[in-house]
């Protein structure tokens, strides 16, 4: 199970802990563990299209950091890395939830489905 957590303070981070990843074989989802990413944004003005695109890039390296290594160089492996990266992004993003990186989010993913509330 992939979990977020977010701490609103000044030096906010949220984590990105890839427990169970979303791969083609459901029994190797269960005993995969990813690292936790700590991804910092406190620098970040994300009422901004600025500030929230600089916080998804971060977030996109993190999820790369975390996915990495599922990555075998065969088309099965890169996949299963594809999406736990989706997987990932959208979590952190949906646990963020604010309507600019949403919307910054949904601009660079416009397939993916909705994260949170742009009305907020």
């Amino acid at each position: 199970m992939n979990t977020l957590t977010t701490r609103k303070s000044r030096g906010a981070l949220f984590a990105v802990a890839a427990a169970a990843l979303v791969l083609a074989t459901p029994a190797l989802s269960a005993s995969l563990a990813g690292p936790d990413v700590n991804v910092g944004y406190s620098d970040l003005d994300i009422d901004t299209v600025d500030g929230a695109t600089r916080l998804l890039d971060r977030i996109k390296l993190a999820a790369d950091r975390v996915c990495a290594p599922l990555d075998h160089g065969d088309i099965a492996s890169r996949a299963n890395r594809g999406k736990c990266h989706q997987k990932l992004t959208a979590a952190a993003v949906s646990k963020v939830d604010h309507p600019v990186l949403a919307a910054v989010y949904k601009t660079a993913y416009p397939n993916a489905p909705a994260v949170a509330s742009v009305s907020k």
